[in-house]
């Protein structure tokens, strides 16, 4: 499933900054959301834009911010995944600085997007938290911080986030969420690659 549809995903990501906008936005429409509805959400953005139904709360600080810094954000993203200096974790430390600043990703959302972008962390949503018992303190990350102490704080969260999703292998992650919402979802999808499949239908229409 991973090795199938992920890497697509990666290269439809890093095309240029419109399709990385959408992938940010699919993220952030998933949040507390049936996967299966994600795909409809999609396309009901693209036709009425700020204006969908969809887009409402912290997603429309979400739109609004990505709509603006789109460009900036995929040069910083390429920069990071073309860089041949740094180690995948040090590549994945460096995405998620970025993608953090964005309005409305935490730490799982933000991991969620390098996944999608480049093969790398992965996504400790309320499944897989309970799946493999992580508490969900420990994946909260305050934005609205001073200080040094704070500042640090965040960072070993980071780090550790990250050292947490490459344990249990990104690709494991991947496989073993859409083999778990195929089972909960039988209506929904056919079987896990199913729901690994649509990750890039739902983003390319095809």
């Amino acid at each position: 499933m991973f090795k199938i549809h992920n890497p697509k995903i990666n290269s439809f990501s890093q095309r240029n900054p419109n399709n990385l906008f959408l992938v940010v936005m699919m993220v952030v429409l998933s949040i507390q959301q049936k996967w299966s509805l994600v795909g409809d959400m999609l396309e009901d953005m693209l036709e009425n834009k700020s204006n969908s139904k969809y887009i409402w709360g912290s997603k429309q600080f979400t739109f609004n911010y990505m709509t603006i810094h789109k460009h900036f954000i995929y040069a910083q993203m390429m920069a990071v995944i073309n860089s041949k200096n740094l180690t995948p974790h040090a590549q994945s430390i460096s995405l998620m600085k970025i993608f953090l600043k964005i309005p409305g990703l935490g730490i799982p959302k933000a991991g969620f997007v390098c996944q999608l972008v480049a093969g790398l962390v992965g996504c400790m949503d309320v499944h897989n938290i309970k799946t493999y018992g992580i508490d969900a303190n420990l994946l909260k990350l305050n934005k609205n911080i001073t200080g040094k102490k704070a500042q640090e704080n965040n960072r070993r969260k980071i780090e550790n986030y990250i050292t947490l999703c490459h344990d249990y292998g990104t690709e494991n992650l991947w496989n073993s969420w859409c083999s778990m919402i195929a089972s909960k979802y039988p209506k929904d999808f056919i079987d896990g690659n199913h729901v690994s499949e649509v990750h890039y239908t739902y983003l390319t229409g095809e």
